[in-house]
Order: structure tokens, then C-alpha cells, then sequence
């Protein structure tokens, strides 16, 4: 907001919010933190008590009624993703919203709409995107590193820890549109969309439905872009791995190693030309801050800054990679 930092209300009491998003906001120079919202009181004071929040609500709906907050961080389960952005368009709050928006483009789209309607904002916030190291691999592309790109290879794994399935991990439960795709494997969609500059034509996929929970526990896909370039993504609760992109011309190759939840550490990319690889290191940065940051620049710029973007069309590949890898087929997209 023009002359005072962006006040915002946490809608969530998740450890995504705790220990990222909230210290992000006191990282970055442009939010306070003034709120905080949970459906259990208690919690939501001792939250507010530990992180000295000023205002902690037992309700979200109180949350969103509260005069001092301007936007609200939704970092609840994927499934709650659109009431509560609905909700909180309607409260007149602007909403950033924890990826993905939606598993269906219909849903994504009704949340768009709600704050188009409103005159508020709506980012997704995939916080990578604002991490200076994909910036410079788009600067590396453009000036001809490796020629034009023809394909991307990108990967999120993580093995889940037995105790986490055996309590019903969120990131597990069907009717909170739980699965590895939904979870990881969304980043590495997100980034070969932000990688080509472009929407896929075609996707085709296959998953791996775990019987217990009924949500996918690997998913793989290969997504066809406009010019017949493919792009090779993944994403896996159930196999150590790597959370990397590569991206391939005919000059070489850039890759990053720690592409979605890097350290707050100086990184790495890897240039490979000629069969001679090279390295550059990006310093250190805080990604939740500048996510933060960038949101509350948006604001007072009336409009959602690049390279952020709303979610309606990461929201169109999910449905889609979900309709082929239920069907065995491919599935093309408008």
C-alpha cells in the first residue's frame, strides 16, 4: 500500500507459514506481519503468543473481517484453496495463495474471477519463480548459451517418512487433493512453462496411485510445446531424489541443482558447451522475502507484476496431466 508496508493476515497456522512465509514478511521491506487466523483459538494465540503477532483469530472468517489486514497468505490444504480465496476476494483482502490454486482449471478460474470482480489481487505463489537463479538462466537462453531450447528435464523427489504416512500426512489425503503432483511435481510443471515461455499443446501421463490413500505417490509426464518442444517432468513421494531442472539445445546444456527450495546459500548453475562445463554462483537469497516482497509491490502497482502469475493456466496442465494419466491417453489443451 503506497506510503506504509502491506499489513498481512496468515490463514494458517501450517509450518509452511511458521517457519517460511512468516519470516519471509519480516526478511523482505515491504509487509508486516498483523494477523493470524486458526479454527482452533487456543493455537491461534499460542502462534501469534511465540511469533508476536499482534492479532491472532480463531476463526478465518474473523481473520478476513479484520480492518488492519490488506492481504491474506492462504496456506491451507490445496483442497480449501478456493473457498477461502473466494472468501477472501469477497472480504475486499488481496490473496496470495500457496500453490497450486486449483487441480481444475473450473475452480482456478472461479477464484480469478472472484478477485477480478473484487479489485483485488491474486498471485500463486510458486516463491521460486522469484529466485534470481531461474532470472539468469532466461538471461542465458537469450543470449544463445546453449541455442534454442528443445527440451527440459525436470525432477521434485523426496522419500516421505513412514511416520508422516502413517499419521495421514495432508500432502496424502484424497479429499484434501493430496498427491506428488499436486505437491512437487506441480514446480516442475511450473518450471518448464516458465522455461519455454509457453503453454503445452499436448501432455501425456502416468501416476503411481498409492491403494491406502488413493492420491498419487509418483507422477511422470511428458509435455509437448508449441515449435515440437517436449519437456520431461516428475515428481515422487516415494523415492529419494533431487528437486533439479536441465534444459537442452543443440549448443549444451543449464542445469540447476536446487531449483524449487534451494538453501538460503550462495547456488549454483552448470553451463555445459562443447562438452566443457562451466559454473556461475548466485548469492544467497531469501525467496519467501522477495515472494513477499514482489506481492505487495503488485499491489500498489495495481496489477500482478511478472514473473508471478495467477495460477488459472498452471491449473489447466494439472487438470489435464490428471485426465490423461487417469485415461492412458494424451490429452490435448486449448
Amino acid at each position: 500500500m503506497p506510503g506504509r508496508p502491506l499489513r498481512w493476515g496468515i490463514l494458517s497456522t501450517a509450518r509452511i507459514a511458521r517457519q517460511r512465509f512468516i519470516p519471509g514478511v519480516r526478511s523482505g521491506a515491504e509487509g508486516e506481519v498483523v494477523a493470524i487466523a486458526s479454527r482452533d483459538a487456543a493455537k491461534a494465540q499460542a502462534v501469534a503468543t511465540e511469533l508476536g503477532i499482534p492479532h491472532a483469530h480463531g476463526s478465518y472468517e474473523a481473520l478476513l473481517a479484520d480492518p488492519e489486514v490488506d492481504a491474506v497468505y492462504i496456506g491451507l490444504p490445496n483442497g480449501l484453496h478456493p473457498e477461502w480465496t473466494i472468501k477472501a476476494a469477497q472480504a475486499g483482502k488481496h490473496v496470495l495463495c500457496e500453490k497450486p490454486l486449483a487441480r481444475r482449471a473450473a475452480d482456478a478460474r472461479r477464484m480469478v474471477e472472484a478477485c477480478r470482480q473484487a479489485g483485488v489481487l491474486l498471485m500463486e505463489a510458486f516463491m521460486n519463480r522469484l529466485h534470481p537463479q531461474h532470472a539468469r538462466v532466461l538471461e542465458l537462453i537469450k543470449d544463445g548459451a546453449i541455442g534454442e531450447p528443445a527440451i527440459i528435464r525436470a525432477s521434485f523427489c523426496f522419500l516421505m517418512a513412514p511416520d508422516r504416512r502413517a499419521g495421514g500426512d495432508v500432502r496424502l489425503q484424497r479429499d484434501l487433493e493430496g498427491g506428488a503432483l499436486m505437491d512437487v511435481g506441480c514446480y516442475a510443471v511450473n518450471a518448464a512453462r516458465y522455461l519455454f515461455g509457453a503453454e503445452p499443446v499436448e501432455v501425456s501421463a502416468q501416476q503411481r496411485v498409492d491403494p491406502a490413500f488413493g492420491v498419487d505417490t509418483a507422477f511422470a509426464a511428458v509435455l509437448r510445446f508449441p515449435g515440437d518442444r517436449l519437456a520431461l517432468v516428475d515428481g515422487s513421494f516415494d523415492a529419494a531424489g533431487t528437486q533439479r531442472y536441465e534444459i537442452a539445445g543443440p549448443g549444451g546444456t543449464i542445469a540447476v541443482e536446487r531449483a524449487y527450495t534451494p538453501p538460503h546459500a550462495p547456488v549454483t548453475i552448470a553451463i555445459t558447451q562443447g562438452g566443457r562445463q562451466r559454473t556461475e554462483d548466485i548469492p544467497a537469497v531469501d525467496q519467501y522475502a522477495l515472494e513477499a516482497d514482489h506481492f505487495a509491490r503488485s499491489v500498489c502497482a495495481g496489477r500482478l507484476l511478472p514473473p508471478a502469475e495467477d495460477g488459472l493456466a498452471q491449473a489447466a496442465v494439472i487438470e489435464a496431466l490428471y485426465r490423461s494419466a487417469a485415461s492412458g491417453k494424451s490429452v490435448r489443451l486449448r
